[in-house]
């Protein structure tokens, strides 16, 4: 479903997709689904600007190879062209599994887990082939590679993870915690990474909000604070937690269940632009800091939590278009009433308190 939803929403002019080893049916499925699926760039159908590359796991092993080969040199030719491409992998495990057997039967010395010494630079060679260029006739293009690994038992150490997170920039780590809770797309925001932050955010700070950064850190500060809280609540129970430590927990949630979760079944929380996942996290934070200001003057924490306004919260993204931003900007000043409200009726004086 992730690389269904990156194939029909990526801003690229050609998607192809790889299918490497993987199951019969899932390529079937993929040809079924995807002439039925409407492209939001053009209106028309997402196979016009699509191409499968169709490679099961009951072809002859060597076919793995030729398959990202094949996939990589029709991207390149596509952006030889001027067009951006992006092109989905789905497995480099299975390809490299195929360099293990080839190897194997070549009498080839194998090392870690059986896998020939090239694997690295092979796989190097391939991520390499990704970039953007100025073709001949002077136009910007671009190849974008999105390979997909399967790692046995979910052991990030295995050599194909390894190497991959050692030449990739940047990582999306899925979580089978996350997939059980039902949280979808199950990326883990601890174990992902990306090296092109400094870059991406001179992008959102002219284009978007000057405060990308500063929030994102926030947001994974508060995160990972939140995962620590939760294993001692799992050891010692959550009456152990300050009221602060249990506004921390919630807050946390607000953030994974609005703004980082997402349905790709719903028609307009599918997607989600710059703009509204900017102004989604401002508020989450607002929240937060609301919260905050209000437990130091002794209002009780669970006051706070028992509120209506974030259950409310929650349903936003899943209720205003990324074109009704002004909605959520005047949920967002709503917010802010209602604490000072709960502030001047608790004897306090009326605050303003901003994610900045």
């Amino acid at each position: 479903m992730l690389q269904q939803q990156i194939a029909r929403w990526a801003n690229a002019d050609i998607v192809i997709y790889v299918g490497c080893g993987e199951r019969g049916n899932e390529l079937v499925d993929i040809l079924e689904t995807f002439p039925t699926l409407t492209d939001p760039h053009t209106g028309r159908s997402l196979m016009e600007r699509t191409l499968l590359v169709a490679n099961t796991s009951n072809m002859p092993v060597v076919a793995r190879e030729a398959s990202i080969y094949v996939g990589v040199t029709i991207a390149e030719y596509y952006r030889d062209l001027g067009y951006d491409v992006v092109m989905v992998a789905d497995s480099t495990s299975r390809w490299a599994e195929a360099l293990r057997e080839v190897a194997g039967r070549l009498g080839q010395m194998p090392v870690e887990e059986g896998y020939p010494a090239y694997l690295a630079s092979r796989l190097a060679a391939f991520y390499e082939r990704a970039g953007r260029v100025t073709t001949l006739s002077g136009q910007k293009a671009s190849v974008t590679l999105i390979g997909a690994v399967s790692p046995p038992g979910g052991d990030f150490s295995e050599p194909v993870t390894s190497h991959t997170k050692e030449i990739v920039q940047t990582f999306w780590a899925l979580s089978k915690e996350l997939a059980d809770a039902r949280h979808y797309p199950s990326i883990d925001w601890n174990d992902s990474f990306s090296a092109y932050v400094n870059i991406a955010q001179q992008w959102w700070a002219k284009q978007i909000d000057p405060h990308w950064l500063e929030y994102r850190n926030e947001a994974l500060k508060l995160l990972a604070h939140a995962d620590e809280l939760a294993r001692i609540v799992n050891l010692v129970g959550p009456e152990a937690l300050s009221a602060t430590q249990q506004w921390v927990l919630i807050s946390a949630a607000l953030i994974r269940e609005g703004v980082l979760q997402q349905s790709a079944v719903d028609e307009i929380d599918s997607f989600c632009s710059p703009e509204k996942q900017m102004l989604l996290l401002s508020l989450m934070l607002n929240i937060y800091h609301q919260g905050m200001a209000l437990l130091e003057i002794g209002i009780p924490v669970q006051q706070l939590a028992d509120l209506p306004l974030l259950a409310q919260a929650r349903r936003l993204k899943s209720q205003f278009q990324s074109t009704e931003l002004d909605k959520l900007r005047q949920f967002e000043s709503e917010v802010r009433t209602q604490f000072n409200q709960i502030r001047v009726e608790y004897g306090g004086e009326i605050i303003k308190i901003t994610a900045d």
